[in-house]
């Protein structure tokens, strides 16, 4: 059962999304709002994403994606240039814009299943080979294929 947060908490996250809007760090965020350090402001920003109406949310997210874009667009053609440092970047920000976006939805997959529950014609196989091993006969085919054939001289 989840619980609803308390107004005060409320309104800490939609200060950070204005904040975050704005262009602040995290840091400065955390200094503004009360949080401890950045990583704490990051969190309220994450939760907020998810908690708040949707139109402030989606505000920040179509600021962050623009953002994105830009930094995008500054590196893109060192990137498809060949400069490695610029392409491992392009990298990033295409993969933060996909998070934003909600892209990395879990993959649906599925398995398989078979129980192996005996009596199957192979399991009669086995036994039955099983069984020749077991015999005198068996060892007699063996060595009788294991010796060596002697050339038809009669030609």
């Amino acid at each position: 059962m989840s619980r609803s947060p308390k107004p005060e908490i409320i309104e800490k996250e939609r200060r950070v999304l204005e904040l975050k809007l704005a262009g602040l760090t995290f840091d400065r965020i955390a200094e503004q709002v009360g949080y401890a350090d950045g990583s704490s402001a990051c969190k309220a920003y994450n939760r907020a994403l998810r908690r708040t109406l949707q139109e402030p949310a989606s505000e920040v997210r179509e600021a962050e994606l623009l953002r994105l874009d830009k930094i995008l667009a500054g590196c893109w053609r060192d990137a498809i240039s060949g400069d490695p440092k610029a392409a491992n970047t392009a990298l990033k920000v295409i993969q933060e814009g996909s998070k934003l976006l909600g892209l990395y939805a879990p993959v649906k997959t599925e398995t398989e299943i078979t129980a192996y529950m005996g009596g199957s014609e192979i399991d009669r196989e086995v036994e039955r080979l099983a069984e020749l091993i077991n015999t005198k006969s068996f060892s007699t085919v063996v060595a009788d294929q294991e010796r060596p054939t002697e050339p038809d001289t009669a030609s």
